[in-house]
């Protein structure tokens, strides 16, 4: 009896690299004397489905490959369960993976799983969604879903899609109820940071920890073109809560009250949502699968 379910997205790159992938899964496993069982999702949610259906079952560790929208869906069918998450990142971005630490070379990833340590992390959630890294309204929303609509995945596209809201994104006021203060305005983004890391290296919350508690909320001012591009390296050098358009508070609950409904995304994936959302913190209801065991063979 298996004591691994690897969930895999079969839409996360090519044809015969995902072929390639669950070879390598299988191979690995059987070689330490396991038998894997892998299964293939086949829409949009059906990843939250299988992992809880494994996490009912029983089994002890559920493994997401796939990019951040899948591993997204995964890691929500396992919040307040005893099994733990595994990850072999297989998007474009991997911005689960950086952020906790998972090794971006699969192989690596998929070794490191034969004998991992966990550790307990923190889950966010809007309006009863999950999300693990974080959640934002405003311009990476408006990014998030028109990436999703561009149809083309990768770096390039996703800089195309982002310069092209940049420039046609007009802020909408808000305001948001923290635990303990209100702020009201019209943020270019507001993010809710649970991880540091957007996604390939772009860090917008440098302070933010998975396992403290508490949210970093970023609310970024509006800023000229001109502005944007002097300040961008700051995504990347870890400086951006050092510009003076950036303000990051923290708290664990809060609400947020836009005039209308609109986008946001949880994880960078994007997300229709009403005109209230309400943002919450469940502290250490995630059990994630971690390195390698210290002994353990590889």
């Amino acid at each position: 009896m298996s004591d691994v379910c690897f969930i895999v997205n079969p839409k996360s790159g090519a044809k015969r690299g995902r072929e390639r992938l669950v070879d390598r899964i299988c191979r690995i496993w059987r070689d330490a004397g396991r038998e894997p069982e892998v299964l293939l999702t086949a829409r949009r949610g059906h990843g939250g489905e299988l992992a809880k259906e494994a996490a009912a079952s029983g089994m002890p560790l559920v493994v997401a490959v796939g990019g951040d929208g899948t591993i997204n869906e995964v890691a929500s069918g396992l919040v307040g369960t005893r099994t733990a998450l595994g990850i072999v990142p297989a998007g474009s971005g991997n911005g689960f993976a950086r952020n906790f630490g998972i090794p971006l070379e699969q192989e690596t990833a998929i070794r490191s799983l034969l004998d991992p340590v966990t550790k307990p992390v923190d889950v966010g959630t809007v309006n009863g969604r999950h999300f693990f890294c974080g959640m934002g309204i405003g311009l990476d929303a408006a990014v998030a879903a028109g990436f999703d609509r561009f149809g083309v995945r990768g770096r390039l596209p996703y800089f195309v899609v982002g310069v092209r809201e940049f420039l046609r994104y007009r802020p909408q006021p808000v305001e948001v109820r923290l635990d303990s203060e209100v702020l009201r305005g019209s943020p270019l983004l507001l993010y809710f940071a649970n991880t540091p890391q957007y996604g390939s290296g772009a860090v917008i919350a440098p302070r933010a920890q998975p396992d403290d508690g508490a949210l970093d909320v970023c609310w970024l001012s509006p800023v000229s073109a001109l502005s944007a591009l002097c300040n961008v390296r700051r995504l990347f050098d870890g400086t951006i809560d050092a510009w003076e358009a950036m303000t990051v508070k923290r708290a664990r609950r809060a609400t947020i009250y836009r005039a209308e409904a609109g986008y946001f995304h949880l994880d960078g994936d994007p997300y229709w949502g009403a005109s209230v959302l309400e943002v919450d913190l469940l502290p250490g209801s995630l059990t994630l699968a971690v390195g390698m065991a210290k002994g353990a063979r590889r």
